[in-house]
């Protein structure tokens, strides 16, 4: 199958998400509680898909990759999720979601300090610019 088709059936998936997530919150689980059942699931649809799919090779593993899986899922798993969850329960889902959305911004100033990744710098205003714009728009 195409990769476009993967990445906007993801992009469709992550965009109900939300509405699913802040269903929850309005019955009254806590965030925390709402965030590991969440994990939970996440837990069990990814096993399903390690037994069925493969791919699960223990011997690739090294200790710097597990190490920096295991801080990207306690910022992404963990503490991001946590304050995502305070954001749908204060301002909702509509308006958490483009504000969320501008994570590739802080991805482009990472990449560049961190992993000295080069980048057409014309593309990258552009694109910050309108993502900026977008989320303005979307605020008003």
């Amino acid at each position: 199958m195409n990769g476009v088709f993967f990445a906007i059936l993801a992009a469709l998936l992550w965009g109900f998400v939300p509405v699913l997530d802040k269903t929850a919150l309005q019955s009254g689980i806590s965030i925390y509680s709402a965030i590991l059942i969440r994990a939970i699931g996440s837990v069990l649809i990814m096993g399903l898909a390690v037994i069925y799919l493969g791919g699960f090779r223990p011997d690739e593993f090294s200790i710097k990759s597990v190490s920096f899986l295991l801080v990207a899922g306690a910022i992404a798993g963990g503490i991001a999720m946590i304050v995502y969850f305070m954001a749908l329960q204060t301002i909702g889902a509509a308006r958490t979601i483009p504000i969320t959305s501008i994570y590739p911004l802080f991805t482009i100033v990472f990449s560049l300090l961190i992993l000295r990744e080069q980048f057409n710098m014309v593309n990258v205003f552009a694109g910050t610019a309108l993502i900026v714009a977008g989320l303005i728009i979307l605020q008003r």
